[in-house]
């Protein structure tokens, strides 16, 4: 499945000239629907898939401004997930998400492409300043 939603622009991105795009990947619906009530309703054109194949059809047809990517997909570890997107484009920045971000899986995260880290559950300012920041200067400094 493969969902698309147009976005109301909230405050925080007036300053921006269009609708950034995300893509979401995530296996878990009630965590897709967190993130694009949070994401849409800030004003990003949010796209949610649920598995890593999804995920690799859509970086590699369309373009996105952020990866929100879960490191525990059903069909494949989401750290080979980002090394292939990475792998697809340099320029896409990928936020890895994880409800187990201990020990050395955010590095690892970094390593294999990801451009910043998040816990999940997470607020959804955490995840609005996490994108945002993303998108505008390239990082995170993280909560």
């Amino acid at each position: 499945m493969v969902a698309f939603h147009e976005p109301m622009f909230g405050a925080m991105e007036k300053s921006l000239s269009y609708a950034p795009r995300i893509l979401v990947v995530d296996d878990e619906p009630g965590v897709q629907l967190f993130f694009e009530q949070v994401l849409s309703s800030a004003g990003y054109y949010v796209t949610l898939v649920r598995t890593s194949r999804q995920a690799l059809a859509q970086v590699r047809s369309r373009e996105f401004d952020v990866a929100v990517v879960d490191l525990s997909l059903p069909d494949e570890d989401g750290f080979d997930v980002i090394r292939q997107m990475r792998s697809a484009s340099r320029e896409l920045k990928i936020l890895a998400i994880s409800g187990f971000m201990v020990g050395d899986v955010p590095r690892e995260a970094l390593a294999a492409g990801a451009t910043d880290t998040l816990l999940k559950p997470t607020l959804p300012e955490t995840l609005l300043q996490a994108v945002y920041q993303l998108i505008e200067r390239g990082t995170w400094a993280g909560e």
